[in-house]
């Protein structure tokens, strides 16, 4: 099942400028009145920003995550995330299991999907490890 929600042209510029960026930093979405729109963005840490997600609701994030590449030299990837917590309403769970794919495609340069339902699993080192294992470098 895929869920159409109009994508707020304010998220793809700021993913624009994220993507482009020298800094990581992350990009929270959310659905609002039948669209995707930006809910908060900056440059924390995963550790510190998902302090800030609710605990009852889902929403993307488009994270740009600091990852050591092929050759083991720092670089960047961007990851979405999709936030789903258990304790989320099951009718909202189902809008955002239903429409991710449709969201994530709609950004270029992604390089992993991961979800994550529990605030704790949501670190720095399970994103890396999402990302190191598309590029089929064994972790």
């Amino acid at each position: 099942m895929s869920i159409a929600f109009e994508l707020d042209e304010v998220a793809v510029d700021k993913y624009e400028a994220l993507r482009y960026s020298k800094r990581p930093g992350y990009i929270v979405l959310k659905i609002e009145n039948e669209k995707i729109v930006v809910e908060n963005e900056g440059e924390l840490p995963i550790d510190e920003f998902r302090k800030e997600l609710p605990d009852e609701e889902p929403r993307f994030i488009l994270y740009d995550a600091p990852v050591k590449n092929r050759v083991g030299m720092d670089d960047k990837r961007m990851v979405f995330i999709v936030w789903m917590p258990m304790e989320a309403p099951v009718r909202l769970r189902m809008t955002y299991a239903g429409s991710k794919n449709r969201v994530r495609d709609q950004f270029q340069g992604i390089s992993a999907t991961i979800q994550f339902d529990e605030k704790n699993e949501m670190t720095l080192e399970r994103v890396q490890n999402a990302v190191m294992r598309r590029q089929g470098i064994n972790v």
